[in-house]
């Protein structure tokens, strides 16, 4: 077994004051916009930070994904982010982390593709703890720790087309 995997993020939002600090976090884990290609060693000022883009490298080691989301969060506190880290094996699970300020954070396993997995048992179980909620009050409450419905929908409004 291999003990690394691919690892990607994309930088959503970030205040101006934020920047150096992402792109230094992002240089750390050998992130790039080219996912390992050969870096131009011609720049000589840092490259500005693209927001809505994928960094990625290939070959992260296994939980660069805990150690990514973790550093981010303290030096880039308003920062908006998804990352995730490919499963090492076809039935492992990969590492999700969406992180929004003002809305919250959701971490999850996830496929390769960095769709989170639900945890059928823990839906399951979780139901049966509050069967007088409605599901609306479910999914406003214990819902939203195993789903993720708000910060998974804050993300999607950054991938969403603005016309």
């Amino acid at each position: 077994m291999s003990s690394q995997s691919p690892l990607q993020v994309t930088i959503y939002d970030s205040p101006e004051h934020e920047h150096p600090a992402v792109r230094r976090a992002i240089e750390s884990f050998s992130l790039a916009l080219d996912w390992g290609m050969p870096a131009d060693r011609t720049r000589t000022a840092p490259a500005p930070l693209r927001l809505g883009e994928s960094y990625g490298n290939h070959d992260a080691p296994l939980g660069a994904s805990d150690d990514l989301a973790a550093r981010l969060r303290k030096d880039a506190p308003t920062t908006a982010f998804l990352l995730w880290q490919d499963p090492y094996f076809e039935e492992a699970d990969g590492h999700y982390v969406a992180y929004v300020p003002g809305v919250g954070g959701f971490e999850s396993s996830c496929n390769a593709n960095g769709s989170p997995h639900i945890d059928l048992s823990e839906l399951i179980a979780s139901l049966n703890k509050t069967p007088t909620l409605t599901i609306g009050q479910w999914l406003a409450e214990a819902g939203e720790a195993i789903l993720g419905t708000h910060v998974r929908e804050a993300i999607a409004n950054y991938e969403r087309p603005h016309v």
